[in-house]
């Protein structure tokens, strides 16, 4: 197994983009593209990684709010414990992805409850969108809580599988309150799409496109960040649609004079 994880609070200088690559998938992750003007506790509180196996590929974003340590624990926890199991032959299937998922998401909540020395409500929590690419399976599963992306990018356009219409509140994060499976199930956008004529998956923290920060369209940054790497070396275009994902973000915040922390995953599927 193969892997990688960029924490924010090692990535403190405004308008700067770090990133790995690895085979078909890449992680990018930055500060901002400006100060961020609202209250906050730390200067960058998301994470994101990767973990590419012999049979799949494991990709999460988490936003942290109230501090770093709950991004930084959940994904922690993802790449330990079920994600090199899940990225290896009949680690997962579809047919068991819900019980995986809610139940790792569950443990997951756990850990960030116990890391933290304190249990006031107000203090360090986590948005947390993930997917697991599964080629031979022809199959993308994916379970995402509170409003991080995961972007299907098609020939025809994009669809944000984690699409949230409602108003966040403290229960739509992980790290709130104590959380089982069954409680989960209720909260959680838990799926799985074929992997049929996807060019690419794509997750972003809401750096991207919070209201008067980021971008006013998402999906169509991300779909013209695929559509812009085509151009580059195949093995090169991972990394650059991450990178341009997360540049557009950049771009947008220096725009509006507001910033935020963005990170992105790219997973490129278009042989």
């Amino acid at each position: 197994m193969r892997s990688a994880l960029l924490r924010g609070r090692e990535h403190l200088e405004i308008g700067a983009i770090d990133a790995v690559a690895e085979g078909p998938v890449a992680i990018a992750i930055s500060m901002g593209g400006a100060k961020k003007s609202y209250a906050h506790t730390d200067p960058n509180e998301d994470a994101v990684f990767f973990s590419v196996g012999s049979a799949g590929i494991l990709v999460a974003v988490a936003d942290g709010h109230g501090g770093f340590e709950a991004s930084e624990v959940v994904l922690e926890y993802l790449l330990a414990h079920p994600g090199p199991q899940w990225v290896e032959a009949g680690g997962v299937t579809p047919a068991s992805w819900d019980r995986h998922a809610l139940a790792a998401i569950s443990d997951a909540n756990g850990e960030i409850l116990q890391e933290r020395l304190d249990t006031d409500t107000g203090k360090s929590r986590t948005t947390l969108s993930m997917a697991l690419v599964v080629p031979e399976a022809d199959v993308l599963l994916y379970a995402c809580f509170g409003d991080s992306h995961l972007f299907r990018v098609r020939p025809g356009g994009v669809v944000d599988l984690a699409a949230v219409e409602t108003t966040m509140g403290l229960e739509s994060f992980l790290g709130h309150g104590q959380e089982t499976p069954e409680s989960l199930a209720e909260k959680c956008r838990i799926g799985m799409e074929p992997l049929e004529d996807t060019i690419a998956v794509a997750l972003a923290s809401d750096g991207l496109s919070e209201y008067q920060i980021g971008v006013e369209n998402p999906g169509a940054v991300v779909f013209e960040s695929i559509k812009t790497a085509r151009r580059a070396a195949p093995e090169l275009r991972p990394l650059e649609a991450s990178r341009s994902i997360v540049e557009a973000a950049l771009a947008a915040q220096r725009k509006n004079a507001s910033g935020d922390n963005v990170c992105a995953a790219l997973v490129w599927l278009e042989e």
